[in-house]
């Protein structure tokens, strides 16, 4: 007679696939389910005593890096239970390999008892026929359910990718979940001003380390810290200390997400199996990009002048807390190197220049110079007159609205790209020919395959400039001309009387200074501004715009002689001696 009595584990197990079955406490129903089962099974057995239990709740049956697992593989190495007691099969492990060699190979050295109570699987009675037949089958259909529900799950996943449905696990700062709506993000409004802060901070001429000084020192939490604020378990591999600060390249992860622009980009990574936990980056081509697909934070605008200044160096000088008005606006025209601020002292008198950096640096260019009090004046002047011409330019835009032009429509009408499209077919035609060509020896081989390359180059470079100028009517469609709101507070007769940062940043693209003293001001906006008068004097042809224009909108007669001649001008190029 065996007075044995083993000291068994129960194990539970509750995986992510089976989140579903979860209740509203803080065990789920099924960890209960496994328990009361276990228990009541093991209370009609005279040689088992349950003295522990083990529970994995949330984790993956695919593999066996789980916390509990090992705890319990630890315990039957160290002699203190000789019997495991699961629910079923598939809560010991959903991967057939592993779970055989646990059940033939480790639990029978071990000399523990294995037992499984949906699946009538108790190693003690168990026949050869039961061990190496029955159950491998059963692990190989727990894999196969495992391996549907991943294909499953990712293909569901993909469908809110593309449905523009938020499914990460932590929302990006300045977003939080709808409370309505677990997949829709919607802005969370401290954090949203913290981000338009920084942005507004960036367009002064800030650099990321001034932007991080400054939400450090005014005590702004991080992303990390006001995520563990708001009660989120979450975790960063960009943390290095207890307390996390704000970084520069935090503020910089701010300024180049699109995410604050509507924009939601999900899908950059994947894991390799749904037997492997490691994730693999999948290249940007592959993300799932939804444009409007929730409420911005910032402007496109803004964005868009944000991403230009990340390009060049706006850092100001140590002693400075606040950038030069021109930094990063202003290059040399011959070597393209940014202008440098330098002050000179004569009789009492402080006069402050810019000179190429390259000379600055070892005569690796000329001087340049043009001192701030004269670039001031010409900047003045020239900006004057584009807020002018873009003030005429909005009231166009207002002709286009008032007559219900559509962008689909405008696209239609657009005469460049109507050109471009029938250089398009042009060059398909002759593509196509080729063929024909080939077959009937007209020419040779070489010949069809440098034709062909050739054409499909063009096609290409068409397909290219296509692009482009339909990107330009979006740009007047969705944006308007000079789309920041500080347009709005320009009117008719509103004199500027000083230059400011947020004026530059939002007008000028770039200033260039040559050695002959010649000054170009690249202003923005020009192709929008261009594309929205060709739409206007498309209408004009029809002769129905003008009149509008004169008698309905009130639009200036100036302005319609601005429409009449397309009278956008090129950027302002002036010689100092004009200003002087």
């Amino acid at each position: 007679m065996n007075d044995k009595i083993y000291r068994a584990c129960a194990y539970l197990r509750l995986s992510r696939e089976d989140e579903d079955k979860r209740g509203g406490m803080d065990e789920s129903n099924s960890i209960k389910s496994q328990r009361m089962m276990i228990e009541s099974f093991v209370r009609g057995l005279s040689d088992v005593e349950l003295v522990k239990e083990v529970c994995d709740d949330g984790y993956t049956g695919t593999d066996y890096e789980r916390p509990a697992f090992k705890e319990m593989i630890a315990m039957v190495e160290r002699g203190e239970i000789d019997c495991i007691i699961v629910k079923d099969l598939s809560r010991l492990g959903r991967e057939s390999i592993g779970a055989g060699n646990y059940i033939q190979n480790y639990f029978p050295k071990k000399n523990v008892r294995f037992i499984a109570i949906n699946d009538h699987y108790d190693s003690l009675t168990a026949n050869s026929s039961d061990t190496y037949m029955i159950v491998p089958v059963k692990n190989f259909v727990n894999e196969s359910y495992c391996r549907d529900i991943s294909i499953k799950s990712r293909s569901n996943q993909q469908a809110k990718r593309m449905n523009g449905e938020y499914i990460g696990a932590f929302v990006c700062y300045g977003y939080r979940k709808d409370e309505q709506d677990k997949n829709k993000i919607v802005p969370d409004e401290e954090a949203a001003r913290v981000v338009q802060d920084i942005f507004a901070w960036k367009l002064m001429g800030l650099s990321a380390n001034s932007i991080a000084q400054k939400l450090n020192e005014r005590g702004t939490l991080s992303p990390a810290e006001y995520k563990k604020a708001s009660g989120a378990k979450y975790k960063t591999s960009f943390q290095r200390n207890p307390e996390a600060k704000w970084t520069p390249k935090a503020v910089l992860r701010i300024l180049s997400n699109e995410i604050y622009i509507g924009v939601l980009e999900q899908g950059k990574r994947e894991k390799v199996s749904y037997k492997v936990k490691k994730t693999i980056e999948k290249p940007k081509s592959a993300w799932v990009r939804v444009e409007h697909n929730h409420t911005p934070i910032v402007t496109e605008a803004d964005f868009k002048a944000v991403q230009e200044l990340l390009k060049r160096d706006t850092r100001a000088e140590k002693a400075m807390t606040e950038p030069k008005l021109y930094a990063g606006l202003i290059f040399c025209g011959d070597c393209g190197r940014g202008m440098v601020s330098r002050k000179v002292t004569y009789k009492d008198t402080v006069n402050e220049y810019y000179i190429c950096s390259g000379y600055n640096r070892g005569k690796e260019c000329t001087r340049h110079s043009i001192k701030v009090d004269v670039l001031n004046e010409i900047v003045i002047g020239e900006v004057k007159k584009y807020v002018k011409q873009l003030t005429d330019t909005k009231k166009l835009l207002a002709i286009l609205d008032e007559k219900q032009i559509h962008f689909e429509e405008a696209l239609n009408r657009d005469k460049e790209i109507a050109k471009l499209r029938e250089k398009e077919q042009e060059y398909s035609a002759m593509k196509t020919s080729l063929y024909a060509d080939l077959q009937e020896k007209l020419i040779t081989q070489e010949q069809f395959n440098r034709y062909r390359e050739i054409y499909s180059n063009k096609l290409s470079e068409i397909a290219q400039a296509i692009k482009v100028q339909e990107a330009t009517v979006k740009s007047v469609y969705e944006n308007g001309i000079a789309a920041g709101q500080w347009l709005d507070e320009f009117r008719e007769n509103m004199e500027i009387e000083k230059l400011d940062r947020m004026l530059l940043i939002s007008l000028i693209d770039k200033i260039l200074m040559y050695e002959d003293k010649r000054v170009e001001i690249v202003f923005k906006y020009r192709n929008e501004m261009a594309k929205a008068v060709d739409l206007i004097k498309g209408e004009l042809d029809a002769g129905t715009v003008a009149r509008n224009a004169v008698a309905g909108n009130e639009v200036a007669p100036e302005t319609v002689g601005m429409i009449e001649d397309s009278a956008v001008s090129d950027n302002s190029t002036l010689s100092l001696r004009e200003v002087s």
